[in-house]
This record gives structure tokens, C-alpha cells and sequence, in this order.
């Protein structure tokens, strides 16, 4: 069984403050709270106490971080636009990109949390009062030599566009529109180029803003992990 990664389940880094620690999970307790969220968020809601209990502990997070990978216990946090280099595009990592909402088996929050945060952007229904930008950690893993030879990394992010059928009425007359099932949306994905610099560290993180896609209440992060 794979290793639980606590630290993209809290959404932190590996140098985060014992106060870092307590308010990134207060603050995840409280959004994926299975009275707020249903029984769907259970599990997630366990993995979030399971982070916390560990990481709240000086001796347990120690023991914790001394079974990680080597490269793992510096977690760096940097910031990095999505540019262009000269001579042209850098050599894709990954021939086809890959998708949010069906490649990723570790990403912090859960699937149906994230999708339901990103569909808000779109349709303006259910955004809870006070609702701001929150962390959408997933993990990238490379090889050795995609590490050594850096590059780009494609990454589907779905996004919703008024229905060219209806015209977002959700039906036609007075027929409903079965191209976006009476919804007035139709789902799409569009591409966001990561560019991953030559020589990357094992555990370096990417900040990726979503706003460019009308997404406002998510930053991307990228943690990523080269498999040795």
C-alpha cells in the first residue's frame, strides 16, 4: 500500500510551524466536516484527523519524516510563471495530458469536493458565504531522467461553457436540450502547460493560479516526486 503523504493532505509543506499545522487543519476539518459535506467526504474527513495526529506531534512527526524519501524532507515551496523559453517550446514530459478529474489517485481535496468548487465558478449556485481560494494539491511523478531533463507537463483542468445548443436555457423551446442534459453547461477540459525546469528536486512544489480558466477559488499545486 502506497504511503499516505500527511503533508498534501494537510495541504502544507514539509517546513510548516506547529500554528501552520493546527490552522491548515482547522481550516480542512471544517471544509470537509461530513455534516457539511455528507458521507461521501468520511473518508477524506479520517485522513485529515489521521494527518493532524501525526503531524501535531513533535516525536510522531519526526518519526514520520525520517520514513520518507530522502528528497522528501525538503519540501521547497517556489513560485514559477509558466513561460515561454526562447528557442521554442521545451519537450512535452507526458504525450497526452493529464486529467484532474480522472489521472490522479493522490490529490488533496477529494474528488467530488473539487469538482463541486470548480462547477461553483461557473454556475454561481451554492458558493458557501466566505468562500476564498484553496489549495488543490496533486502529485506529479517523474523518473530520474524526465527529473534530470525537465520540461512540460500538460494538465486537463475541467471548465463549463454556456451551451451552444440552448444557449445555457437548459432546453429548446419547449423541449429540454439533451446535449447538456437541461443543465444550460457542457463540460470541457482546457490544457495548463507546467514547465518543469531541468535538474528538479525530488518534492519541489509549483504554485499554479486557475484564474485565466474562471476559476477563483482554487490554486493549483503541483508536488512533485521523482520515482527512484
Amino acid at each position: 500500500m502506497e504511503k499516505k503523504n500527511y503533508y498534501i493532505i494537510l495541504g502544507v509543506p514539509h517546513t510548516e510551524s506547529e500554528a501552520g499545522i493546527r490552522k491548515a487543519f482547522r481550516k480542512m476539518a471544517k471544509t470537509f466536516h461530513p455534516d457539511r459535506v455528507g458521507p461521501d467526504g468520511t473518508r477524506h474527513f479520517q485522513d485529515i484527523i489521521e494527518a493532524y495526529s501525526v503531524l501535531s506531534d513533535p516525536q510522531k512527526r519526526n518519526e514520520y519524516n525520517e520514513s520518507l524519501r530522502p528528497g522528501e524532507k525538503n519540501l521547497k515551496i517556489e513560485m514559477r510563471p509558466m513561460m515561454r523559453p526562447e528557442g521554442g517550446e521545451p519537450e512535452p514530459l507526458i504525450p497526452e495530458p493529464m486529467s484532474l478529474t480522472r489521472d490522479f489517485q493522490t490529490s488533496s481535496p477529494s474528488f467530488n469536493e473539487m469538482f463541486d468548487r470548480i462547477v461553483r465558478n461557473f454556475t454561481g449556485i451554492g458558493i458557501p458565504k466566505g468562500e476564498g481560494i484553496q489549495e488543490l494539491n496533486v502529485e506529479v511523478v517523474l523518473s530520474p531522467d524526465e527529473a534530470r531533463r525537465g520540461g512540460v507537463a500538460p494538465l486537463g483542468v475541467p471548465v463549463f461553457y454556456t451551451c451552444p445548443f440552448c444557449g445555457g436555457l437548459g432546453h429548446d423551446w419547449h423541449f429540454p436540450c439533451f446535449h447538456c442534459r437541461e443543465q444550460g453547461l457542457v463540460e470541457d477540459e482546457e490544457v495548463v502547460k507546467i514547465s518543469i525546469p531541468p535538474m528538479v528536486n525530488d518534492g519541489t512544489v509549483f504554485e499554479v493560479p486557475l484564474r485565466g480558466l474562471g476559476v477563483h477559488n482554487f490554486q493549483l499545486r503541483i508536488h512533485i516526486r521523482i520515482d527512484t
